[in-house]
C-alpha cells in the first residue's frame, strides 16, 4: 500500500513539475504584415534573441493577419508603419503566451525613442480575467466523469451492456448542460455560449466515462490503472495548464492535443472566445476516444462471453458414501 502510494506521488511529481517548471515557446506562429524581406528579418531578430520560439507567417495586409489572429492561426501580429509599429495581440488565447508574444515583438530593432503601441483585439473579460476559467471547467467535468465510469465498472459489472453504456450516454449529456449550467449562470464565469460550452464539455465527459469504463471493464485493475495514467497523469500535466501547450517541453507538447484534457481546454476556449475557430481537430479527438472506449468496453463483454462458453462444464462429483 505504501510502496503504490509512493509511486503514485513520485509520477505525478515527476510529470507535472517537468511538463511546468520551464516553459518556453516553441515554434510558436506570429503575423508579420509586409513583404518577404520585412518577414525575413523580423525572424532573423527573433531567432537572435531566443532561436527556434517562433515561426513567422508573412501577410500581405493588416486585416489579413488580424482575421488570423482571431482564427488562432496565429498568436500575434506585428504591423509595421511609418508612424510606429502596432502589436495586435488576442488575449483570450491566455495571460502567459499573449505576454511572450508581446516582450518578443516589443523587443526587436527599432530607432531610439520608437515605441511600439500594443492592442489586444480579443481580450479576456472581466468575469474571467486569468483566462483559467476553460481549464478548471475541463478538470471539474474530467475528474467526475472518470470516477463515474470507474464506479460504473466496478460496481454495475453485472448490469447488461445496453443499460451500462445507455447510463454513460446519459450521464454526458446531463453533464454538459450542468457544467455549461454551473460555469455561465450560477458562477458567470464563461458568458454567452451556454450551448457551445455544454456540447463540449458533455463530448469531454462521454469521451472520458467512455474511455475509463471501457479500460476497467475489459481490463480489470490494469484497465483502470491504464484510464488514470492516460486521463490524469499525462492527460491534464499536458494540456497546458495556465501557460498553453505550445510552451511546454516537446513530449507534452506532442501528446497534448491527442488526449481529451489538451483538446478539451482548445476546444472551450476556442468556443468561448473564437466563433469556434479550430475546433474540428479536438472535437474529433474527443470523439474518438469515446467511440473507442464504447468499442473496448463491447470488445471485453464478448471476449468475456465467449470465455464463458469455453470453458469446461463443471463436473459432478458424488458425496462420499453415496449409491454406486
Amino acid at each position: 500500500m505504501v510502496a503504490g502510494g509512493l509511486a503514485l506521488l513520485f509520477a505525478f511529481t515527476v510529470l507535472y513539475v517537468a511538463a511546468y517548471h520551464a516553459p518556453r515557446a516553441k515554434g510558436y506562429d506570429v503575423g508579420v504584415v509586409g513583404g518577404a524581406p520585412v518577414a525575413a528579418r523580423v525572424q532573423s531578430a527573433l531567432d537572435t534573441a531566443d532561436r527556434g520560439a517562433f515561426d513567422v507567417r508573412r501577410y500581405a495586409t493588416a486585416p489579413q493577419a488580424r482575421a488570423a489572429l482571431l482564427d488562432t492561426d496565429v498568436h500575434g501580429v506585428l504591423v509595421p508603419g511609418a508612424g510606429g509599429d502596432r502589436i495586435l495581440v488576442a488575449g483570450a488565447l491566455g495571460v502567459a503566451p499573449t505576454e511572450a508574444v508581446t516582450d518578443a515583438l516589443r523587443a526587436l530593432p527599432r530607432p531610439a525613442g520608437a515605441r511600439p503601441v500594443v492592442q489586444d483585439v480579443r481580450p479576456l473579460p472581466a468575469s474571467d480575467r486569468r483566462g483559467l476559467s476553460c481549464l478548471f471547467t475541463v478538470i471539474a467535468t474530467l475528474v467526475p466523469s472518470l470516477v463515474f465510469g470507474l464506479l460504473l465498472a466496478v460496481f454495475g459489472r453485472a448490469l447488461p451492456a445496453r443499460v451500462r453504456w445507455t447510463a454513460v450516454v446519459v450521464y454526458a449529456v446531463l453533464a454538459g448542460l450542468v457544467v455549461a449550467f454551473d460555469v455561465d449562470v450560477v458562477v458567470g464565469a464563461l458568458n454567452g455560449e451556454f450551448a457551445g460550452v455544454a456540447v463540449v464539455t458533455g463530448l469531454l465527459a462521454l469521451a472520458v466515462a467512455a474511455a475509463a469504463h471501457g479500460l476497467a471493464h475489459a481490463g480489470g485493475a490494469p484497465g483502470v490503472a491504464a484510464a488514470a495514467v492516460a486521463l490524469v497523469l499525462l492527460g491534464l500535466s499536458s494540456s497546458g495548464g495556465a501557460v498553453g501547450y505550445q510552451f511546454e517541453p516537446g513530449f507534452y507538447s506532442a501528446v497534448s492535443q491527442l488526449l481529451p484534457p489538451g483538446a478539451a481546454v482548445t476546444a472551450v476556449r476556442n468556443v468561448q472566445y473564437f466563433d469556434w475557430s479550430a475546433t474540428l481537430a479536438p472535437l474529433v479527438v474527443l470523439g474518438a476516444w469515446a467511440a473507442g472506449g464504447v468499442t473496448l468496453g463491447l470488445l471485453g463483454e464478448r471476449l468475456g462471453r465467449r470465455a464463458d462458453a469455453l470453458a469446461p462444464a463443471p463436473v459432478a462429483v458424488p458425496a462420499p458414501g453415496a449409491a454406486a
